[in-house]
């Protein structure tokens, strides 16, 4: 008897250990089903101006390079409190952001946020860096608007 309780709590503690340890990528996985399809990479790529533009705003130096991420390095970033988001991640969230803007099947903010995280994941993985900065084009340029109307507007 007592050797069967053993081999249950064994088994119950192995059950567990296994489930967190693939609980990122069931997250991610989960993360992406909330979305109604993949971002499609621009065809046109922007200028490398541009691009170089797009890398300062995310607070890059030197030349773009995307570091692909994965659903357990976002969740040691996430409980390291002082990790700031790497250029590379912010990049790629401009454009997950605007992406599910339109494409989330999610109906609450936790579903949108876990989807975000995917997306985010996913486009470092699949996109190259002049792909994700003229995807972000845009997102930036609107950025950049919104704060030149903010200053003139404090401005006499």
């Amino acid at each position: 008897m007592a050797r069967l309780l053993f081999r249950s709590l064994l088994a119950a503690a192995l059950l567990l250990l296994v489930l967190a340890l693939l609980s990122p990528w069931l997250l991610y996985e989960l993360g992406l089903n909330g979305i109604e399809g993949r971002p499609i990479p621009p065809e046109t790529m922007a200028s490398a101006e541009q691009q170089a533009l797009v890398w300062r705003q995310m607070r890059g130096s030197g030349k773009p390079e995307i570091e692909a991420m994965n659903p357990y390095g976002l969740v040691m970033r996430l409980l390291v409190r002082d990790a700031a988001p790497q250029p590379t991640e912010r990049l790629a969230y401009h454009v997950a952001r605007d992406y599910l803007l339109a494409h989330s099947r999610h109906g609450s903010m936790a579903g949108w946020h876990l989807s975000n995280a995917a997306l985010t994941i996913w486009l470092t993985r699949h996109w190259s860096g002049a792909q994700l900065a003229t995807a972000a084009l845009p997102s930036v340029e609107r950025d950049l608007e919104a704060r030149a109307r903010r200053r003139s507007a404090t401005q006499p």
